[in-house]
């Protein structure tokens, strides 16, 4: 077991670190090894300590990015009932994390693919954690009579391909700060979602 705030742990975030920057300007494919050791500060042989592969380090890189936003949605709903509350609280996690950890989330979404299908699988388990939680807010609030809507399953897709799309086109120097935006999705998924709009 890996003790908090040991040498390991901060070399690894040293990794990580250097690794979002080079696949964010690079992409997978044509990122390599010896790049990754050379922006760590770090030996390449000393890269297999953490992983076996290239392919094995995207793979800790993204399960290390979905169990911290799985952790902050958890954060984010604990004590709150009402659906509406929640799916606020959902909609204002996941914007923040698509802005402010903008190239992790666009690694993650695009980078998947290059996993091997068993890769892929495990991460999509964990993934679909995404789809329970904000599924068990959207019925929740039909049951109760808040939302209304047809199809759960579309909703909840289009939701989060609204919100994980911020990462493609977000720009942090435009003049669409966070605030706006993050009132902006929450907004639309309250209307998407059949709801009452937030108060003016």
């Amino acid at each position: 077991m890996r003790i908090a705030g040991s040498n390991r742990d901060e070399t690894w975030n040293r990794v990580r670190t250097a690794g979002v920057d080079l696949l964010y300007r690079h992409g997978f494919e044509a990122m390599n090894t010896r790049q990754l050791a050379e922006a760590a500060g770090l030996k390449p042989g000393s890269l297999y300590y953490y992983f076996s592969s290239k392919e094995e380090f995207l793979h800790r890189l993204l399960v290390d990015l979905l169990e911290e936003i799985v952790t902050d949605l958890e954060e984010s709903l604990e004590g709150l009932t009402a659906p509406v509350e929640r799916l606020d609280a959902y909609i204002r996690t996941l914007v923040r994390w698509h802005v402010v950890r903008r190239e992790e989330t666009f690694i993650a979404s695009i980078e998947v693919r290059s996993l091997t299908s068993d890769r892929q699988e495990s991460y999509m388990q964990l993934r679909d954690r995404f789809d329970v939680i904000l599924g068990e807010i959207l019925r929740d609030g039909a049951d109760q009579g808040v939302f209304s809507f047809q199809h759960p399953g579309v909703l909840r897709n289009a939701i989060l391909s609204a919100v994980t799309a911020i990462s493609t086109w977000y720009d942090p120097s435009g003049a669409l700060g966070l605030d706006v935006l993050t009132n902006d999705f929450v907004e639309l998924a309250r209307r998407m979602a059949g709801g009452s709009p937030t108060p003016v």
